[in-house]
């Protein structure tokens, strides 16, 4: 679901971007608040709703030089470590995010460009983008654990 609404973003730039170029082309005029429009409403989801995504496919670089090399035991500790710091980054990152959001959304937050942008709306973007890191983190944790425990 996130990654289709990552695509919809990438669209929404392409769109955009064209909608203005054919503007000055064709009628020597300019879509306005392109670069805000693109910054604000697209280029954040297109890069944050991809995180969960990336947690449940593995998709983050792994560091596995050593940890091939460890024992049973210290292979599941290191896979309890590495889950629980991605579990507590994206936790406190999701409780920051949705406190901002509530407090862009109270102020109706405004960009301030060619025209005023609401902008408190995709400020809701990071909150949904880190929770679900969250629980996805949660379930890579278990799955690695799991299948540690399997190859013993």
């Amino acid at each position: 679901m996130q990654l289709a609404l990552a695509a919809i973003a990438v669209l929404g730039i392409l769109m955009t971007v064209a909608l203005d170029i054919s503007l000055r082309a064709m009628a020597n005029a300019s879509f306005s608040s392109t670069i805000e429009i693109v910054s604000f409403y697209y280029m954040i989801p297109l890069a944050f709703f991809p995180i969960a995504t990336l947690e449940l496919t593995d998709g983050h670089i792994d560091t596995d030089l050593f940890f091939l090399l460890f024992p049973p035991l210290i292979k599941a500790l290191a896979i309890l470590v590495a889950g629980g710091l991605a579990v507590a980054i994206y936790s406190v990152l999701t409780f920051v995010t949705f406190n901002q959001a509530i407090v862009s959304t109270r102020t109706n937050e405004l960009a301030m460009g060619v025209n005023l942008l609401p902008i408190w709306p995709v400020r809701w973007v990071l909150p949904v983008a880190f929770g679900s890191g969250t629980l996805a983190a949660v379930l890579l944790t278990v799955r690695h654990l799991v299948s540690e425990q399997r190859d013993v």
